[in-house]
């Protein structure tokens, strides 16, 4: 009785959690989460980092100062008797005396700079790829709702055909015609259905890698129209302050032009400093004190020198293509957001588009309306509620485009 007693509340105690449990393997992300996921585990953003990372790691070797050179000489100078020898160590120091080192640094801190640019850069286009497939994924949802509507009104019209087939309401070739309309909406479903599963399976590679198969993930943002007051010009000068290529290229100048003058500089011999100490065998010692430089006769650097200047010339006219080509991409994507923009204003009213179908069905079914009367409401329906939300969706990856490539002005990557 009691071994009765004991698995009734273990079966009580699993039916009061399991329902907790089932929740909590239930995890919605809206559209901001999506982004901070993506920024934590995503191996794209990290390959980018590692890209960052070898550029700083350059940018560290080449400022990096000539370690000493340590030499120990022993000669044994016997010639007979008696023995003499001596013993010499000795530090050699390379001296840059024309200020190589200084511009070396600045220049290495450019290249950092630079490097952070171009990951800020990279990282602001990957998460616009990633919101513009977050919104394609909701606008497959919403339309694979709509056709889901659409083919449950054809098939119970269908269905209700064929039961009344037999009082001569309905002809065979009234029937045949459900059956093409259930078909094509159902291919249609199904085309839908697989495109909806595949951005799925993407957006989770890129949010969620390592994710366990078992875990649901519901991707619940919803998206509207939100219309922008500011101009394109304001857009265009926003960009021209914060777009982080044109800050990686202007860091890439200043270290190209620092790193033209330390090539200069080097056309000039540095100084080797030698100390040292030396020690004979007769018991004298002392310091020794000497110094050495390169002849420049064969090599004045002008092959360096020459490259130094080529590059700096070359990232002073990327960076004015850049910005020409800046204000074009600003342009036409401020272009596209305020062509959408006009279309939303009349396609908005498609909104009421959804009463058309339940309205067309009930008509029908009170023989208000004829067949072709409800196939026709039907694809208008579908066609209405496709261009509502597909304006959507195309509006919003606009405005995600707008953003990279004015710098993020309108949400900043969050």
């Amino acid at each position: 009785m009691n071994l009765s007693n004991n698995w009734i509340r273990v079966l009580a105690a699993i039916i009061i959690v399991m329902p907790s449990l089932i929740q909590a393997q239930n995890v919605s992300i809206t559209l901001s989460e999506a982004v901070e996921s993506y920024k934590e585990n995503s191996l794209e953003r990290a390959l980018v980092r590692l890209e960052q990372d070898r550029k700083i790691g350059e940018a560290i070797s080449y400022k990096a100062f000539p370690n000493p050179e340590l030499s120990i000489f022993h000669e044994n100078l016997n010639a007979g008797s008696p023995n003499y020898d001596e013993t010499t160590i000795q530090i050699s120091q390379p001296l840059e005396i024309l200020g190589q080192p200084f511009l070396r640094n600045k220049s290495s801190s450019a290249l950092n700079s630079a490097a952070e640019s171009e990951f800020q850069f990279k990282e602001e286009q990957l998460i616009g790829e990633l919101k513009s497939l977050y919104v394609y994924y909701w606008f497959l949802s919403e339309r694979l709702r709509v056709v889901e509507n659409a083919l449950t009104v054809v098939n119970e019209a269908r269905k209700s055909a064929i039961a009344r087939k037999e009082e001569g309401a309905f002809s065979g070739m009234q029937i045949q015609r459900f059956n093409i309309e259930y078909s094509k909406y159902q291919k249609l479903y199904d085309k839908i259905r697989s495109d909806l599963n595949l951005s799925r399976n993407k957006l989770m590679l890129l949010i969620f890698p390592d994710l366990d198969e078992s875990s649901s993930i519901e991707f619940v943002e919803e998206f509207g129209i939100k219309t922008i007051s500011e101009t394109k010009d304001s857009f265009v000068e926003y960009a021209l302050q914060n777009r982080s290529d044109l800050q990686q290229l202007k860091s890439l100048i200043e270290a190209s032009e620092l790193q033209y003058r330390v090539e200069k500089k080097e056309r000039f011999p540095d100084l080797n400093l030698n100390l040292g100490y030396k020690n004979q065998s007769n018991g004298s010692e002392g310091f020794v004190i000497g110094g050495s430089i390169k002849l420049p006769i064969f090599n004045q650097n002008k092959g360096k020198i020459q490259t130094a200047r080529s590059e700096y010339r070359m990232q002073t006219s990327t960076l004015a293509l850049a910005k020409r080509s800046l204000k074009n991409e600003v342009y036409n994507a401020y272009e596209e957001v305020a062509f959408l923009g006009n279309q939303w204003e009349t396609i908005q009213d498609f909104s009421s588009n959804k009463s058309i179908l339940e309205t067309a069905q009930i008509a029908y079914q009170e023989s208000q309306y004829s067949l072709l009367e409800l196939l026709d409401a039907t694809e208008a329906y579908l066609t209405g509620q496709t261009l509502y939300y597909q304006t959507i969706k195309e509006y919003n990856q606009a405005l995600f485009e707008l953003d990279v490539v004015s710098g993020g002005k309108l949400f900043s990557n969050n």
